[in-house]
């Protein structure tokens, strides 16, 4: 995770959330890191959000910044509590994606339907005990003519 950074769905849901790359952006502007000068110098969305997808996976102090507002904004620094104690119902995959990296809390996967259990395969020997006449009887007075 922190070797190749957030997948493509997380940073979408990141880059919707207004107030956390809007705060990461602040800290790290004000922070005494190397980086202070690149986030002071950029205000736009799409330019932030291009810093911070690019230093994530490789500058600590980026990635402490961005971690720590996602708990505190996002999760209101709940990071204690497990993700079924948030209350937080059909949540966005990245939103899922940023607990897991911010808690360690492996969330699982989405739930599938179980497979259909082996349906009998119709063969001509069930049908061999309908009775003709009254199959016919049935598609003359449905369908048939």
């Amino acid at each position: 995770m922190a070797r190749t950074g957030p997948p493509a769905y997380a940073w979408d849901w990141f880059a919707r959330q207004r107030l956390l790359w809007r705060e990461c952006r602040t800290r790290l502007a004000r922070d005494e890191e190397p980086a202070a000068a690149r986030y002071h110098a950029v205000e736009a969305r799409a330019d932030v959000l291009a810093l911070l997808r690019r230093d994530y996976p490789t500058d600590p102090a980026v990635h402490r910044v961005v971690d720590e507002v996602v708990a505190e904004v996002a999760f209101l620094s709940r990071t204690h509590a497990r993700w079924r104690d948030l209350g937080v119902r059909n949540a966005p995959r990245g939103m899922r994606w940023w607990w897991t990296a911010v808690t360690g809390e492996e969330l699982d996967a989405a739930r599938r339907p179980p497979p259909p259990a082996a349906a009998a395969q119709l063969s001509l020997d069930d049908l061999a005990g309908t009775d003709p006449q009254r199959a016919m009887d049935e598609v003359h007075e449905g369908y048939g003519g």
